[in-house]
């Protein structure tokens, strides 16, 4: 029999907020320099984007994005600095959390 696994980690202050979806959505803000390109890229809607964004930002109390409407230089968005360090804390904790689950799962799961 052949098994894997899968681990999804949250995190947030009264509800687990922040996660994979925020993580990608700015993963793709920072390659594009742009939000509507990030969840295009990830074929998601406005509507669901901005949803993520608010709820991650509400439940943690940080601005994650800072956006600048169009006009003659053309609109953009950026990561905050506090959007930055999360992003930073949340990448180094899954490869942590990665590696001890890969350890676990070889442990209990292979002969």
């Amino acid at each position: 029999m052949f098994l894997k696994y899968d681990i999804k980690v949250r995190i947030g202050q009264k509800e687990a907020s922040f996660g994979k979806g925020v993580i990608e959505l700015m993963e793709g803000v920072e390659r594009t320099g742009s939000l509507s390109a990030a969840y295009k890229a990830m074929n998601m809607s406005s509507s669901k984007a901005w949803k993520i964004i608010q709820r991650a930002q509400q439940d943690l109390g940080i601005v994650l994005f800072e956006s600048k409407s169009g006009g003659a230089d053309g609109g953009h968005t950026i990561i905050t600095a506090q959007g930055k360090e999360l992003m930073r804390k949340y990448r180094s904790m899954m490869l942590e959390v990665e590696r001890q689950a890969e350890i676990s799962f070889q442990k209990y799961f292979t002969e």
